[in-house]
């Protein structure tokens, strides 16, 4: 799901921020398909897809083949589903064995099988319709090798086997994902942890360590990247919606915490729900972490939250909500609905937009402080509630135009006992360890990479297994479409990398206490990366090879029973019983014996002896019978002589069998055959080589000579710069044959500046001109021309870095040309030019009048045209109308009274347009005046105007001038009594009605004789 982010908007003097919720908060990638029967939380429920099936046969004894494919499973881009009882199937309920399955299928798939033998579980057709096989998938996110789906044999209507096919380098990637699965149990130690801390953990790991796969969603890349998995989430540290909910699903999975993971149609999202203490909570790790990706951010809306909070949450940009949500994947307890706020309110985690880090029992978060420009670094530890501030400073985060942003937007980020943290100018850390905590700065932007006031340090954290951070001159960080490549996106900020291990790679250790059979050891590993060491415990020493003591024994032994004999492992008390011989006959009476084998020539006789005391036997052997005379055979040759090696001729005696071996000599060679030799030292252009010959009969060898090499094509090596060019004078280069030696010299053109392009903006006081960068020039020249003029040199910039100049002696309606190019002492590059017509500044004016309001503005020089614009209130800027160059005043009558109402005007040279300096205004129409004369002097009266919270009477007489006479507070004071005035007199009166520091057009004078 695509997310939008919070956003920051700039005002002058100072910049609040303001949550931008008009568009859609955040939208899911997931390629969503429900493709079995889902249970709804409203009750209602959606129709299973049928398996795709071949059928070899109509009878149902026959045997079938079905494939069903996996690809709305959640690690292929689904939503997940939840399995139900298809419609109208209540009375051939299956009875598969749904554990049986599961064990078999996990088992199989984690020794890589292909083929699965389901044939006794009772596994149906309708089993596998209504998802069972798929459920199973999605309640194991680990699995990631699966290609497509999975084909099944059927018996009539059991299911036998299930096959499945494996992505190619399936094995690799598992490997890569149990390893990184290794590095997160590493990192994170949830003993000692309570349930809502361990959730907590895992919460800040994905939203720190995982970047929302944005690219790859405009791109269309999802899949192809990982996107949809835990290995993109843990391996790639990038995915959408349904890898930050399978990975958080398999860690509570591990912990032991009754788990699920969500989804809605509506929304196109997945997201988890946990139990704790016996109550349910959402979680969504995906809305929590921004985009574009600004690491060391992590908000936490959206964590350990009732389903009305989220789905209020929900609804501020959306105009679908969650209530068709989707609960499948469980582990553990059933799902019922999450109802409790406890984790809303009053936690140290509500508010923290940084991410938060934990060890050694405590958890470390950067903070707000006592103003908006302050923050804190908190120590807290959950179990007893008590937080300690272990730093507090000041960060104002200015922006270019000399605003600020209110808030905090320094990150953290933990490492062994430093923490490190930004502030608008710096990086810097402290030793959380130390009593007297004084922050080391180990990067200031300005100094190291000369930024300006109003750039910052907005994001410091971990990014696709690094550590980084970004500067550039707003919090709102985005990337955007290339306009040449429409798959890659911009950076619209500078990023760097932090060197810092954040992943240790621990050597084979070294034992620093050595284990006995009573107590345990120690070994301390240190990180071949960053040296960083811990200590482990080496468990005490097993017994595996027993030293005995000498015994005691238990049970006699006599002359018809055996005896016991109990040792005891003098090393771990181990005991073993062990059988003593009966007593043996000391003095045997052995009878002549009985021959029971007969002697040959070739083999020995035997003959047994029986003790007439004890009955004891034994064997003796009589010797072979001995052959006197051998008479030998003709003989076998067991080996042929050659012309290097005599041969042997095995003869055997036809009696006993007896052999003996003699010699045959060598072959006499009487004709060498000689090979085709071997070269034992290569000829050169420069001396001549050898080629050893050898007879492929005896082995004799020969040598001759072989003639030198011509070198009839010179091979010429890179060649060596003997003058360097310049950018006044050519250089020379040698190059020497490698095979001969032999030189020769070419010339190297002299140095040019590279073409300069320039581009042109209108600023408020003038035009700004930018170029491109030539790194090895002096400066450049700025030439500048009028209309259809001549150029002239405008200005000459000293040092290649300086790329930009303001132009503030321009004149409205003219247009200019300027032209840049480098120069570096006599040599000056090639530039391009661009042109830019200045326009003015319209300064508008506004008044009441009896029919509306008056607009007024000077005259800009050269503009063809006004446009006005007007605003009503703090609504948007609208045009009402377009006013002709001549034409400096307007009279908008379409106002209502007590209204504010914003008038800016434009001046405009064709398309392009000048600036502005807007003007506002209440409408407050002219009231009605009347006057009577009185006994104490001049009454007068006026009609209500909408809006006015005041009045003013102004009089004159008879040829003098209109002054103020009274200011008459109250929206409700309708007349007053002039008693300065005498009898006899004529006196003229007019009223104006105020609010605040506007002013209605005057009454209609009246007058009255006193």
């Amino acid at each position: 799901m695509r997310k939008k982010r919070k956003s920051y908007i700039a005002v002058t003097g100072s910049i609040k921020p303001e949550w931008l919720r008009g568009l859609s908060r955040k939208i899911c990638i997931g390629a969503l398909a429900f493709s079995a029967a889902v249970v709804l939380l409203t009750g209602g429920k959606v129709g299973a897809y049928a398996s795709d099936q071949t059928r070899v046969s109509s009878d149902e004894s026959q045997v079938t083949v079905g494939y069903d494919d996996l690809d709305d499973t959640l690690q292929k881009g689904g939503l997940g589903v939840a399995v139900e009882q298809q419609d109208g199937a209540a009375s051939l309920a299956s009875t598969y064995d749904a554990t049986a399955l599961e064990k078999r299928i996990v088992e199989g798939i984690k020794a890589w099988q292909t083929s699965i033998d389901v044939s006794e579980l009772g596994l149906t057709r309708d089993d596998i319709d209504n998802g069972a096989v798929k459920s199973i998938i999605n309640s194991h996110p680990e699995f990631i090798s699966l290609s497509g789906g999975y084909t099944y044999w059927t018996s009539g209507s059991s299911i036998t086997k299930i096959q499945f096919t494996y992505l190619t380098n399936a094995k690799e990637e598992q490997q890569e994902l149990d390893a990184a699965l290794q590095e997160v149990k590493s990192k994170i130690d949830t003993s000692g942890m309570s349930d809502e801390e361990i959730v907590l953990a895992y919460h800040e790991y994905l939203t720190s360590t995982v970047a929302y796969a944005y690219e790859d969603y405009f791109n269309g890349t999802i899949a192809a990247n990982h996107g949809y998995d835990m290995y993109g989430a843990l391996v790639k540290h990038s995915c959408v919606c349904q890898g930050y909910a399978e990975t958080m699903f398999y860690l509570l999975r591990e912990a032991g915490l009754s788990c699920a993971i969500a989804s809605s149609g509506n929304i196109n999202h997945a997201w988890n729900i946990v139990k704790i203490h016996g109550k349910w909570y959402h979680i969504d790790a995906t809305w929590d972490d921004p985009v574009w990706d600004m690491p060391g951010r992590s908000y936490h809306d959206y964590f350990l939250v009732s389903f009305d909070t989220m789905n209020k949450n929900t609804l501020i940009n959306h105009t679908k909500d969650r209530t068709d949500m989707v609960v499948s994947a469980q582990w553990g307890d059933t799902y019922t609905t999450a109802v409790d706020t406890t984790y809303e309110s009053g936690k140290f985690w509500n508010g923290i937009e940084k991410a938060i880090f934990y060890k050694d029992g405590y958890w470390y978060s950067i903070s707000e402080g006592s103003s908006k420009t302050s923050f804190n670094i908190n120590k807290y530890q959950y179990s007893t509630n008590i937080n300690k501030v272990l730093y507090s400073g000041t960060a104002k985060w200015t922006t270019p135009s000399g605003g600020y942003y209110h808030g905090v937007y320094s990150s953290i980020y933990l490492r062994g006992d430093n923490l490190y943290f930004t502030t608008p100018d710096s990086l810097n850390k402290i030793d959380i360890t130390s009593t007297n905590v004084n922050p080391t700065e180990l990067i200031n932007i300005r100094t190291q990479y000369n930024s300006s006031t109003g750039n910052n340090l907005y994001a410091f954290g971990e990014q696709y297994g690094k550590l980084v951070y970004f500067i550039t001159d707003s919090p709102n960080i985005k990337k955007t479409k290339d306009s040449s490549n429409s798959s890659k996106y911009n950076k619209e900020y500078a990023e760097y990398t932090f060197e810092m291990c954040i992943s240790h790679k621990w050597d084979a250790g070294v034992v620093t206490k050595e284990p006995t059979y009573t107590s345990t050891g120690t070994k301390k590993y240190t990180c071949t990366n960053c040296g960083e060491t811990k200590t482990e415990t080496i468990a005490k020493l097993v017994c595996t090879s027993h030293v005995w003591d000498a015994g005691v024994v238990t049970k006699k032994p006599t002359y018809t029973s055996t005896g016991t004999k109990k040792y005891t492992c003098t090393n771990c008390g181990t005991t073993k019983t062990e059988t003593i011989a009966k007593l043996e006959c000391t003095e045997h009476k052995w009878n002549s014996g009985v021959v029971t084998k007969k002697p040959t020539y070739t083999s020995t006789g035997e003959k047994k002896y029986t003790c007439t005391n004890c009955g004891t036997t034994k064997t003796e052997t009589i010797a072979k019978l001995v052959c006197t005379s051998h008479v030998w055979n003709s003989g076998v040759v067991t080996k042929k002589p050659t012309y290097t090696s005599t041969g042997t001729k095995k003869y055997t005696c036809t009696n006993c069998g007896e052999t003996k071996i003699e010699t045959i000599a060598k072959l006499v060679c009487t004709s060498h055959v000689w090979d085709s030799g071997v070269v034992t030292k290569k000829p050169t252009y420069t001396s001549t080589g050898t080629k050893k010959y050898t007879c492929t009969n005896c082995g004799e060898t020969k040598t001759e000579t072989i003639a030198k090499l011509v070198c009839t094509s010179h091979v010429w090596d890179s060649g060596v710069v003997t003058k360097a060019p310049t950018y006044t004078s050519a250089g020379t280069k040698e190059y020497t044959c490698v095979n001969c030696g032999t030189t020769k010299t070419s010339s190297i053109a002299m140095l040019k500046l590279s073409k300069v392009t320039v581009k042109t903006a209108v600023s408020s006081t003038g035009i700004k001109i930018s170029w491109t960068s030539e790194k090895n020039a002096s400066g450049y020249y700025i030439y500048r021309k009028s209309g259809k003029g001549q150029y002239a040199l405008l200005k000459k910039v000293t040092g290649a870095n300086t790329l930009a100049f303001d132009d503030t002696k321009v004149t409205s309606g003219v247009i200019y040309t300027y032209k840049v190019q480098a120069y570096k002492g006599t040599v000056v590059g090639a530039g391009t030019e661009a042109s830019r017509c200045f326009v003015g500044t319209a300064k508008a004016k506004t008044a009441n009048e009896s029919t509306g309001i008056k607009l007024s503005w000077n005259k800009v020089g050269g503009a063809r045209s006004y446009k006005i614009y007007k605003r009503i209130g703090t609504g948007k800027y609208t045009c009402i109308k377009t006013a002709s160059s001549t034409t400096f005043t307007y009279l908008d009558k379409a106002v209502k009274a007590g209204t504010i109402y914003t008038y800016a005007v434009k001046p405009y040279i064709g398309s392009t347009a000048g600036t502005y300096v807007a003007s506002k205004y209440v409408c407050l129409r002219p009231v009605t005046a009347k006057v009577s004369a009185t006994r104490n002097g001049v009454t007068v009266r006026w009609t209500k105007t909408a809006g006015a919270t005041s009045y003013r009477v102004y009089r004159k007489t008879a040829g003098g001038k209109y002054a103020l006479v009274k200011k008459i507070g109250g929206a409700n004071a309708l007349s007053w009594t002039d008693t300065n005035t005498a009898k006899g007199k004529t006196y003229y009166y007019y009223v104006r009605a105020f609010k605040g520091n506007y002013y209605s057009a005057a009454s209609k004078a009246v007058n009255v004789k006193r």
